[in-house]
């Protein structure tokens, strides 16, 4: 269910960045594609408990550097096509910052996995974003029942 929770994150930010609203966000796509509404309600309750908190929704690069990070041989080698262009396209987003891509490339190596496809790449991607591994901060780990509703 996180990957699911991501990617619908992933589709409501970049309704944000095309300069949508949140109430302007087609949610009945979401369900025609095969989203549930747990999952939905889930995905917006973790944008808001960011807004509610004041942080930040994207994560910008730093305004000294304009550099660009490249993968390095190893890296290529072991994340497939797929998997590093998801990270790519997270990291434009703003979703990823430059510490949360080297957290995750280091997760990957520390993990031993020979070739790490899409979805591995998405659950590492969830427990960081979803914040699953700080189990003593409940709040901050959102997943709402089937009957709850916050959009």
């Amino acid at each position: 269910m996180q990957d699911k929770v991501i990617e619908i994150i992933v589709y409501i930010l970049s309704e944000i960045k095309n300069l949508k609203q949140i109430n302007e966000i087609d949610l009945e796509r979401l369900a025609k594609i095969g989203y549930t509404e747990n999952e939905i309600n889930t995905a917006f309750a973790w944008l808001y408990s960011k807004i509610n908190r004041g942080e930040n929704i994207f994560k910008g690069k730093k305004e000294s550097t304009k550099s660009k990070r490249f993968f390095h041989e190893a890296e290529k080698n072991t994340l497939t096509t797929e998997a590093m262009g998801y990270l790519m396209m997270l990291m434009e987003l703003g979703l990823l910052s430059d510490d949360d891509e080297e957290l995750i490339l280091d997760k990957i190596f520390y993990s031993g996995l020979q070739k790490i496809e899409l979805t591995e790449l998405k659950s590492i991607i969830a427990s960081l974003i979803l914040d699953l591994e700080n189990k003593s901060e409940k709040l901050d780990r959102l997943f709402l029942q089937n009957n709850d509703t916050i959009h």
